[in-house]
């Protein structure tokens, strides 16, 4: 600086250094008119800059920091007063406050599918495919996005209703806290596959207020059938019919609509190898003593 005489100003490599930026970025922001050097020498084209527009790039800087556009920053810098800004830093504020509130549902959405990623790996371990674990269950009220229709029993259908289900979830801001349900309110042995009465279902952690796709699946007692592979007609058929023969045996009776859960990330759908079903009837003991 001491070879430059006051009055003719900083240089574009010098202001840079100062500002910690680069020379395209000056070279942008007097492109576009934000801050402009205060003297170019007409015979060599050389861009000297003041205090003053060092400040005004300082400025830019520090508003940059807290996310503002350049157009705002640009508003700014010409209106040359202050009136406006403690507005303008309360909106910056409420921007900021909803990305924190949208990643924070990214951060937990991670968690959750990292969570049934792990579990599904270790149940992929353990299980032989010719394996079918039967066992009573008892579950808590369960919170859940719905929806339900009559529709063809299928993957393809299927697969297209969860995702329009996934997209309201993540319109509305919620976080997935489970495995995906099909419930069938239809008898398993005997329903029409081409037209159905099936609801497809998304657990969810607990949000107020409740929107009006959500609804409480009621807790109690579940006889379940898990096991590995793709489910099909028959195999639905199968186990129901087993788990049925296991309810008169020990004095259950169904007690609400059939439902499978499908132990398996939403993204390894595609493979039908990796799939783990979970086939459960609601029952209540009727045994009396």
């Amino acid at each position: 600086m001491k070879n430059m005489p006051r009055m003719q100003g900083y240089t574009v490599g010098q202001t840079a250094k100062i500002c910690q930026t680069s020379i395209q970025t000056l070279h942008f922001y007097d492109k576009i008119g934000l801050v402009k050097p205060h003297r170019v020498d007409g015979q060599n084209g050389y861009r000297y800059y003041a205090s003053q527009d060092i400040l005004a790039i300082k400025i830019v800087q520090d508003l940059q920091s807290m996310q503002f556009t350049l157009e705002q920053i640009g508003q700014i810098l010409k209106s040359k007063s202050m009136d406006s800004m403690p507005e303008l830093m309360r909106g910056k504020k409420a921007e900021a406050e909803e990305t924190i509130r949208t990643l924070e549902t990214v951060v937990g959405t991670i968690d959750q599918r990292l969570r049934h990623l792990d579990a599904g790996r270790q149940l992929r371990n353990e299980f032989e495919h010719s394996q079918v674990v039967v066992e009573l269950k008892t579950y808590p009220d369960r919170f859940v996005a719905f929806e339900r229709k009559r529709d063809a029993c299928g993957m393809e259908a299927s697969v297209m209703r969860f995702m329009a289900l996934m997209d309201r979830i993540k319109e509305n801001g919620l976080t997935m806290d489970g495995h995906i349900m099909t419930i069938y309110h239809e008898d398993l042995l005997t329903f029409d596959r081409s037209d159905s009465d099936i609801e497809i279902c998304v657990p969810l952690l607990t949000t107020k207020p409740e929107p009006d796709f959500t609804r409480w699946l009621p807790g109690g007692d579940y006889i379940s059938a898990v096991y590995a592979g793709f489910p099909n007609e028959d195999s639905c058929k199968s186990l129901f019919q087993r788990l049925k023969d296991w309810m008169s045996l020990n004095g259950y009776e169904e007690n609400g609509p059939v439902l499978e859960r499908y132990l398996i990330d939403f993204t390894h759908m595609m493979n039908t190898d990796d799939f783990i079903v979970d086939l459960q009837i609601p029952v209540r003991n009727v045994l009396t003593l």
